[in-house]
């Protein structure tokens, strides 16, 4: 097991032990096969209607004393809290759930799983039957889809514990449709279980407002000031890599989606290089990255002028379009060099450019969460790139120290370093970030400091 692994099971016994210690209810939902040694992305708990925030402030303070601090939080319909190590960057994912909900309706009530779950050595899990339904019913409910990894265990479930699982989805979907799902799974047909999932959702809707119409709809308001606060503090981020040529933005880019994927999936998120496009997509495709930018004449002022226009008029639309639905759901953007170019290498893009028109344009668009320069002495920038000339190169430098330093979110990495170090190194910076913003957020302090001889080396 690698120390980041003894990390996370350490925190994840502390945690499971806090609970138990605190006389809470919880059981895990699924995947949990190798819990606590080893966990997956993230560890699904239910806790009992009206716990959650308890359950929440226990396990704040069980990591804290294990060595982590709260970097992330998110009120999606569980709420996601998302853990760090003060050591290292080790990262950790519980979902908070005290109900089953899609949007403002319960899915499924799951108030008997308490009662019924199982319990192991330092957890519970759910009753067969109760995993089985919630395993056919959240991805199908939310996605119209039965996830393949669970499909065997459906199966296995609705043939051994036909009669629990009918009686439990009848709560919620009525006799016939839940005896319907309970033998299509059963007999694994799949595709009329998912060509269901529309009549379900609108059986849902309906029997929740006809039946309990007053619950419903505070449930409803819930989740509209649910999604209002998310929008207005979204759970993602952006971050631009900068730097002169030769830096490795775009490696480095991958490297830190992979260390950073327990707190932001790769399939919420975006890489973008220079801008998110909206008018010359295909164009920039087609053409690929760059090999001689300065080789070519500038452009005269009114060309500089109709040109520089076109692409904040892309920069301000496309910043719209893509930074804030991403973050909303929780994605990283990442962004490799950005605006900052009209500022540091105009020359890039055939310019003549007054930095005057580049303030100004800058003024309207939206700013990045962080702005991180990979900085790296020009003999080693010129080593793995030869794109412009020395001398450019060292200009290039000063100019991104210049700027970045300016920038009350800028931080500067090394970029001399190993690849991963690097990465790894970036990754820090962004967890210190946000858990800084969760402090804010939350009004809360951040934990005790560690001695000396534990911490980790901080980026240069």
């Amino acid at each position: 097991m690698s120390a980041e692994a003894q990390e996370i099971s350490q925190l994840v016994r502390a945690v499971f032990r806090a609970w138990d210690q605190d006389g809470m209810a919880f059981l895990i939902l699924r995947n949990y096969e190798g819990l606590p040694d080893f966990t997956t992305n993230d560890i699904d708990v239910l806790v009992a209607p009206g716990q959650r925030r308890r359950a929440e402030q226990t396990l704040v303070a069980a990591a804290r004393e294990a060595g982590f601090r709260l970097h992330n939080r998110a009120e999606f319909m569980p709420v996601a809290l998302y853990l760090s190590s003060r050591r290292s960057h080790a990262q950790a994912h519980f979902d908070l759930f005290d109900a089953s909900k899609w949007r403002a309706f319960d899915f499924l009530g799951c108030q008997g799983f308490l009662e019924r779950r199982v319990r192991r050595e330092l957890f519970a899990v759910p009753h067969p039957a109760d995993e089985a339904a919630t395993s056919l019913l959240s991805f199908l409910i939310y996605t119209g889809r039965v996830k393949e990894k669970y499909r065997a265990f459906i199966t296995a479930q609705c043939r051994a514990e036909a009669a629990a699982m009918t009686k439990l989805l009848a709560q919620t979907y009525g006799a016939a449709r839940a005896r319907f799902l309970v033998a299509a799974g059963a007999e694994q047909r799949w595709t009329a279980i998912e060509s269901a999932a529309g009549a379900l959702r609108r059986t849902l809707i309906l029997r929740q407002l006809t039946r309990h119409p007053g619950r419903t709809l505070r449930s409803v308001l819930a989740d509209a000031k649910r999604l209002t606060l998310r929008f207005l503090r979204p759970p993602g981020l952006t971050v631009v890599l900068c730097g002169a040529d030769g830096c490795g933005k775009s490696t480095i880019a991958r490297v830190v989606t992979d260390e950073l994927s327990c707190t932001f999936s790769p399939l919420k998120g975006r890489h973008f290089h220079w801008k998110p496009p909206v008018f010359t997509a295909r164009r920039r495709a087609a053409r690929g990255p760059a090999t001689n930018p300065h080789g070519q004449p500038a452009r005269n002022r009114f060309a500089s002028l109709v040109y520089f226009l076109f692409h904040w008029l892309e920069f301000f639309l496309g910043s719209h379009l893509s930074f804030h639905p991403t973050t909303f759901r929780g994605g990283l953007v990442l962004i490799d060099r950005y605006y900052y170019d009209f500022f540091v290498d105009p020359g890039r893009y055939r310019l003549q450019l007054s930095p005057g028109l580049a303030r100004l344009g800058y003024a309207f668009l939206k700013k990045p969460d962080l702005v991180i320069l990979l900085d790296a002495p020009a003999e080693v920038l010129q080593s793995r790139k030869q794109e412009v000339p020395r001398p450019e190169t060292e200009r290039q430098c000063r100019a991104y120290r210049a700027l970045v330093s300016r920038l009350p979110n800028g931080r500067i990495i090394d970029a001399a370093q190993p690849i991963e170090t690097v990465g790894a190194d970036i990754a820090r910076v962004i967890l210190d970030y946000m858990a800084e913003r969760t402090q804010r957020r939350l009004g809360t302090r951040p934990g005790p400091p560690l001695p000396e001889t534990e911490r980790a080396k901080p980026p240069l």
